[in-house]
């Protein structure tokens, strides 16, 4: 309900909303949701253009030869004219993820642009509150990306220690990406911080 229909519970609602505390739980929100959408970003679009590519660099990035960019060109990026959506249209028909974690990544991404473009809104606005439902599912759809590339990097070889031995038999459920556990340090600690705040007594 807005001001006009009711300016006396839309002030205290104002009021209540510009809370420090209050303030500090949406940013921290902003910010843990843009992680994770910057980590979908790379497990949807990095890590499918890496599966057609053999030879990684020193630091990671991935230079293709002439018969891998055409490789990479007929098997994704003609499924669709966007690079993201062809890229996940790849990793639907790959299992990796479901049609419906796809299309939902489109609001998933909607949202993350909001937040970036217009963080004010939801620190003032009484009536725009930050879609925790969509961190939610945006988390689920990242775990099963990474479970999804484990499963490839187990059926191509494995993992390797940094003197290059084998680690052996490996269960797939059981590794833990590293983007996940920082993801996961930081979703302990806006938790934390929310938790704290419910506790404490309101005026």
């Amino acid at each position: 309900m807005g001001y006009q229909e009711d300016p006396v519970g839309y002030e205290r609602r104002l009021h209540a909303k510009l809370r420090p505390d209050i303030i500090r739980g949406t940013l921290a929100f902003a910010g843990l949701y843009q992680v994770t959408h910057e980590m979908l970003k790379h497990a949807v679009l990095d890590k499918v253009r890496e599966f057609f590519c053999l030879d990684l660099n020193l630091d990671g990035s991935c230079s293709m030869t002439a018969e891998e960019q055409e490789r990479y060109r007929r098997h994704v990026l003609l499924l669709a004219p966007n690079r993201f959506r062809a890229s996940l249209l790849w990793l639907v028909q790959n299992n990796a993820i479901t049609q419906i974690q796809a299309d939902r990544l489109d609001s998933i991404r909607d949202h993350r642009d909001d937040l970036v473009h217009e963080l004010v809104k939801y620190i003032v606005d009484p009536d725009a509150d930050p879609d925790v439902g969509l961190l939610v599912d945006a988390i689920a759809t990242l775990t099963d990306l990474h479970r999804f590339w484990i499963h490839v990097e187990l059926s191509t070889g494995g993992f390797f220690l940094p003197d290059g031995s084998d680690v052996g038999d490996v269960d797939a459920e059981e590794v833990m990406p590293l983007s996940l556990i920082v993801l996961q340090q930081c979703l302990d600690a806006y938790l934390e911080g929310v938790e704290g705040t419910s506790q404490q007594p309101h005026d």
